[in-house]
């Protein structure tokens, strides 16, 4: 008779959550000029975010996820498409709010010497970074076809207003 046998762990794996916030952490400490990013889920949740938010991390969740409907309303509205970033200059910052694939998104604060075409660059970086963490795999069509809801729930999904 031959023993089962369980396979050694690999070692202490990270939960998601915490996987993500190392992520979003070494993006903040690697992009000059960047000084906190969370990442929200598209309902407005908290799914990650930097050292550098300490108890501001919910409040950075809860104004990306408004000004990322306001916006889509407003193109919406105008006619205009999709939004792809949202970006409010302040005294003392920058706040830009852009997509991730599955559709929630990637807030940061930047400072004001911020150079936001190459924050910009990294955090498009980034996004395509957590949209492979944060989207499911693909497990075949659904019971509706290649294009039924199982299908539909793993492909990107732009901003909407609805």
């Amino acid at each position: 008779m031959n023993p089962v046998t369980q396979p050694a762990p690999a070692g202490p794996a990270l939960p998601p959550a915490e996987g993500l916030d190392w992520i979003v952490n070494r993006f903040t400490e690697r992009v000059v000029g960047i000084r906190a990013a969370a990442v929200v889920s598209a309902d407005g949740l908290l799914l990650a975010s930097s050292a550098g938010l300490a108890g501001d991390a919910s409040r950075l969740a809860a104004v990306s996820s408004g000004l990322v409907a306001l916006s889509s309303g407003g193109a919406q509205l105008l006619g205009r498409g999709g939004v792809s970033r949202t970006i409010v200059e302040m005294a003392h910052g920058t706040v830009v709010v852009t997509a991730i694939s599955d559709g929630s998104l990637l807030a940061v604060l930047a400072s004001p010497q911020c150079d936001l075409g190459v924050a910009g660059y990294h955090m498009a970086r980034l996004a395509r970074q957590c949209g492979e963490v944060l989207t499911p795999a693909r497990r075949g069509p659904g019971p509706d076809g290649p294009d039924g809801p199982a299908a539909a729930t793993t492909r990107p999904r732009p901003w909407t207003a609805t």
